[in-house]
């Protein structure tokens, strides 16, 4: 059954008074629902009409500890001075006498509705002080005025002599489709019933009147029309050769319940839950109510409860104000409201609408039964209401072991969407227009035993899917649809994008739609790893890893996360506002829902309306007990906070208060005055556990009556996602697409046989928490040996020493690529040392512009190495090359002991500047070189603090592959060699 808020609505109404000096005494003394104008005999006694409660009668519960009870109660006569010696003294003090007394639930089997009394006062002026000296009583539970509760229909002056109605819920296939297997009573309490009526009388069973008190539901004159019309819709006589048929098909009778008095007015429901109490006794499983008005009251809402304990499903009119005030019993938990439509699915322009409906029926120019033994066509809600009543009851009928949640959950699903005949009223009308045949066909077909689920989860990353699938019942066709667009017909669907989807499924004439099922993106992403960069050599078996850090985790990534209101105050008065409800985007939180925590400042001010929130507050008594909130979350769950009359009024106005509502707080008990605090929300503010946190919060926030606005200047959202309970993890890709995974660790073992530049991918992982950045490690695998090249004019030497290394056949020495010096031993054996400028070494190709004269030198070599160029063959860690001249091919090879496939003949390359030049080489750190080629296409790594510059003639190309690290001097210019 449907859950609401309880948000309570009161019609708008206004006060005129004229007295100065007792304005303050006479609002609060005369504070009423319903617009009047008050006018005065003299200063302390004044008459007033009020149309919203039955006058000058309460209801009153005692606490158990405080009735007394004696013998099992065959009336609801009550003994005022033995049975409620308690209230009668508390009215006697009040200057007022009970003028009568009734318990009118003695019959109930449930002691919150059965310990009720209903107490008729001599004297309506008093009535202000009498609910007060009770509520401030410790025997008393609840005290609250009886709500007058009248009939929902709009006459029509238009008669119609068909039921267009019928074929548009599609009743006449339904029973084609099944007949039914056993007869089911709706209850219907209402005005009146002409229970001899020709078209009604057969299928009518024993009913009551509760408002007299008597076994005679009968109307006492004509103008009691509603019941009799309400009753014809629900179970008029099918196939009699007389007037009309109903939805029922003769498998549906009704209990009349006659919940008015004779002389209480035609359209006055002044007994509608004594009706449902005794309905509930009688073993109804269905009622129908099509009546109501604005403003809650704890009593009636208990009435509902018991009957939905007992199993029974209430069906209520939605109203007929034509607006979105919530109208009761229809907006009570656990009953089925109901909106009404014309032929054209459109909703009536009467009916009211909202979140609290949950599905709409024909309400117009509804053709049935009225007294005596007459038709006619009628409007409103009420029409609408025992049409869904029918449909319900037949529904049982086919299949009588459905429970009235199971009804509701059929009805709804299988009703038709009429969003489309319904664009500004999106959400307020309900799932849709009853389909009889869809309800009867879908339940057959047995389609309720799967809904859609979704793995693993709706909180997605960009990128990420998610499988909508359903386990098939029979050889139904699937229909998934994404923000109204079909996106597939396979019974299993695969989500990537966000937004709301929808899976429709048909079998024969049963089509159903499923609940929306949103997908919702997660934007937190984890931190980028750190990553080392690994320069080492073939085959080397002890540097064959790389490194990145643990640091995925970005700070309060789980909360907790505060979202703030920052909008201008929001007034509410009497269901009216100022503005719309306050909302707060939450973001930037990873994860699903740890827990929830709602803050409210708020105020509620004596005096004024909701347009008057900037108005000093007049300081006197104000209508607490009026206040109500609730936080609807992004995927629409909806918790309370504080219910009406949570709050009690006390004696002065609280000011401004801060509340914060979370699971772990102390309970709003006995009718606190409102304050500042942290406390246990109404509802379950678990609900939220495990949902996503991202989106829309809204608070709703409601005004029970007129006159005393409740002022929210502000409003947060502060949640606490999961955190999960392990550590970041690092997953190493083979490709930044990160197609393949390479590894999951802090550290990845890269081959070392492979010679030259590798790039590899790491990620930081954290559940709950988006992929972020992805870090490039470039892993460089150089060759044995590793040849590096000084150009000799660059050498701080003597001629002499110069002379030395260009008659020798090779140099012994221990080469290093960042130090400043060689050193080592001639071939004569004898030492040496050269100081090297500050000039980098040079790597191959090397492009020359004239003749030069180079020293290379080989790094890596746990041997001799072998050199090779012109037909010479040099062995040593490096040889000098006299006077280059372009082309030159210098291949070099290391004599060692080899665990690798050795490698030989290294390259060194010199190039002419004329000839084409590929770049695919690494620089070390800190190179200096000059390329020139015709053309020039690079793909090569510069790496930090380089100086390096490319020319040529006419083209240079830099492709994928190449980068210029930080901090370099990079060139590429069009040009020749330098003269």
């Amino acid at each position: 059954m449907k859950q609401v808020s309880n948000r309570r609505s009161k019609l708008s109404f206004f006060i005129n008074l004229r007295i100065f000096k007792y304005i303050r005494l006479i609002k609060r003394f005369f504070k009423t629902t319903c617009l009047v104008w008050l006018s005065f005999v003299t200063i302390g006694k004044a008459q007033q009409i009020n149309n919203d409660f039955v006058e000058g009668e309460i209801y009153v519960k005692l606490k158990p500890n405080f009735i007394r009870r004696g013998l099992v109660k065959l009336t609801n006569d009550v003994n005022i001075q033995s049975e409620i010696p308690i209230i009668n003294g508390i009215v006697e003090k009040s200057n007022s006498k009970i003028e009568d007394a009734s318990n009118p639930y003695f019959f109930s089997k449930n002691d919150e509705i059965k310990d009720v009394f209903r107490i008729k006062l001599d004297n309506e002026i008093a009535i202000e002080q009498v609910l007060k000296d009770l509520k401030e009583d410790p025997s008393v539970e609840y005290v609250e005025r009886i709500r007058k509760r009248e009939i929902i229909s709009v006459p029509s002056d238009t008669l119609y002599s068909q039921q267009w109605f019928l074929d548009k819920i599609k009743a006449p296939d339904a029973w084609d489709v099944n007949p039914g297997v056993q007869d089911i009573i709706v209850a219907v309490v209402d005005n009146a019933f002409d229970i001899t009526h020709p078209d009604l009388a057969a299928n009518l069973v024993t009913g009551y009147d509760v408002g007299d008190n008597d076994a005679d539901p009968t109307p006492p004159d004509a103008s009691f029309s509603h019941g009799t019309h309400v009753a014809g819709i629900v179970a008029a006589v099918n196939n009699n050769i007389t007037g009309i048929a109903s939805a029922g098909n003769n498998r549906v009778k009704v209990m009349p319940i006659k919940g008015t008095t004779n002389a209480g007015g035609n359209r006055a429901i002044t007994h509608g839950y004594e009706g449902v109490a005794y309905a509930v006794n009688q073993g109804a499983k269905i009622i129908s109510l099509s009546w109501g008005g604005a403003g809650f009251s704890q009593l009636e809402q208990d009435v509902i409860n018991d009957a939905y304990a007992n199993g029974v499903m209430v069906i209520a009119a939605a109203g007929n104000e034509g607006n979105s005030i919530l109208q009761y019993p229809a907006a009570y938990e656990h009953v089925v409201a109901v909106a009404s439509l014309d032929i054209d699915d459109g909703l009536s322009s009467f009916s009211s609408y909202g979140a609290y409906v949950d599905i709409s029926a024909p309400g117009r120019g509804i053709l049935s039964t009225i007294p005596f033994n007459t038709y006619a066509s009628f409007n409103g809600t009420s029409m609408a209401t025992p049409l869904v009543s029918a449909c319900a009851a037949y529904l049982r009928a086919c299949f009588p072991t459905l429970s009235g949640d199971s009804l509701e959950t059929i009805l709804k699903i299988t009703s038709d969407n009429i969003d489309n005949e319904n664009p500004t009223r999106l959400g307020m009308v309900g799932t849709g227009r009853v389909n009889l045949l869809k309800a009867v066909a879908c339940k057959g077909a047995n389609l309720f035993a799967e809904q859609p689920t979704i793995s693993p989860t709706n909180y997605l990353c960009e990128g990420d899917s998610a499988l909508f699938d359903i386990n098939a019942v029979s050889s139904e066709s699937f229909e998934w649809f994404k923000d109204g667009l079909s996106v597939s017909n396979t019974k299993s669907f695969y989500a990537k994008a966000d937004g709301t989807y929808k899976l429709v499924r048909t079998l024969g004439s049963c089509i159903v739609e499923s609940d929306e099922l949103k997908i919702i993106y997660n934007e937190v992403f984890t931190s980028k790893p750190s990553v080392t960069d690994l320069t080492t050599f073939y085959c080397d078996s002890q540097n064959n890893f790389v490194v990145a850090s643990q640091s995925g985790t970005p700070a309060n990534a789980f909360g907790p996360k505060e979202a703030i209101y920052t909008g201008l105050p929001v007034g509410f008065d009497g269901f009216l506002k100022s503005g719309d409800y306050p909302t707060v985007n939450v973001s930037g939180i990873a994860g699903l829902i740890d827990s929830v925590s709602i803050s409210i400042t708020w105020q509620k001010k004596d005096g004024g309306t909701h347009d008057n929130c900037d108005i000093p507050d007049g300081g006197g008594t104000a209508f607490n007990e009026e206040v109500s909130f609730s936080i609807v979350s992004p995927e629409g769950v909806e918790v309370d906070l504080v219910h009406t009359s949570d709050y009690g009024r006390g004696t002065a106005s609280s000011g401004m208060v801060t509340t914060v509502f979370n699971v772990n707080g102390a309970g709003l008990v006995g009718d606190p005055l409102p304050s500042s605090g942290s406390f246990k929300a109404a509802g379950d503010l678990s609900v939220y556990e495990d949902k996503v946190p991202v989106g829309v919060w809204t608070l709703i926030a409601n005004d029970d009556a007129t006159l005393d606005p409740l002022c929210v200047s502000g409003f947060s959202v502060t949640i606490k996602t999961k955190q999960p309970a392990g550590s970041p993890t690092v997953k190493w890709f083979s490709d930044e697409s990160l197609g393949t995974l390479l590894s999951v660790n802090d550290t990845l073992t890269v081959p070392t046989t492979t010679v030259g530049i590798q790039d590899y991918y790491a990620v930081a992982e954290v559940p709950g928490l988006c992929l972020g950045p992805v870090a490039k490690a470039t892993v460089e695998i150089k060759t044995i040996p590793d040849i590096y090249a000084y150009p000799i004019s660059g050498l701080y030497v003597n001629s002499n020493e110069i002379d030395a290394l260009i008659k020798g056949s090779g140099i012994s020495s221990n080469f290093n690529e960042s130090g400043t010096t060689v050193s080592g031993n001639d071939k004569n054996n004898q030492p040496y040392s050269y100081n090297i400028s500050s000039t980098a070494p040079q790597i191959s190709p090397i492009t020359l512009c004239a003749t030069e004269s180079y020293l290379l030198f080989g790094l890596g070599c746990n041997g001799t190495i072998e050199w090779k160029y012109n037909g010479i063959i040099k062995y040593g860690d490096g040889v000098v090359l006299n006077n280059v001249s372009p082309p030159l091919n210098v291949t070099a090879t290391c004599l060692q002991d080899w665990s690798c496939p050795a490698l030989v003949n290294i390259p060194f390359n010199f190039l002419e500047a004329t000839t084409p030049l590929t770049l695919e080489s690494t620089l070390i750190e800190s190179s200096e070189q000059n390329y020139y080629g015709s053309p020039i296409s690079s793909s090569q790594l510069i790496k930090e603090n380089s100086d390096i510059n490319y020319t040529a003639p006419n083209s240079i190309s830099l492709n994928p592959g190449f980068e210029s690290k930080l901090n370099t001097n990079f060139k590429a210019e069009i040009g020749n060699c330098p003269n």
